[in-house]
């Protein structure tokens, strides 16, 4: 059995989560992973690829980002590490909803990992130097 992987390597900018999506799902669906699960997928990979947008470049375009897929999703960046506290804390974490007519709902507030940690089987962040990986599968069966 031959293993199929799409690689492929992004600059950050507020559409890369876009275009990533638009290489992926293509990928996926060769695989025949069912419509369900890529669709949460694609959901927890745009979250991914936001936060190294926002919180690893500061919202600078321009950096490199790379994604890898098997049955699995693979993130990785070249900025700033993530506060070992997140990931330690978010299972206990508040899911704040955003409110159209309350700003102070719109921050930063650990959102999207949680809506990773729900939808996924596995999540996993190594911090090494200077590359960060998140490491997510989701079982297809």
């Amino acid at each position: 059995m031959q293993t199929r992987t799409f690689h492929k390597q992004y600059s950050c900018s507020l559409d890369a989560s876009r275009m990533v999506a638009a290489d992926i799902v293509p990928f996926w669906q060769q695989l025949n992973i069912d419509v369900c699960i890529a669709g949460q997928m694609e959901l927890c990979l745009v979250e991914l690829v936001n936060n190294v947008f926002e919180h690893a470049y500061g919202n600078t375009e321009g950096a490199a980002f790379d994604i890898t897929s098997q049955l699995s999703i693979e993130v990785s960046d070249y900025g700033s590490p993530m506060p070992p506290d997140i990931l330690k804390n978010l299972p206990t974490a508040d899911f704040i909803e955003p409110l159209t007519d309350d700003p102070s709902t719109w921050l930063q507030s650990k959102r999207g990992l949680k809506i990773i940690l729900q939808l996924t089987d596995s999540m996993e962040y190594i911090s090494d130097k200077s590359k960060n990986t998140f490491k997510l599968l989701k079982k297809t069966s």
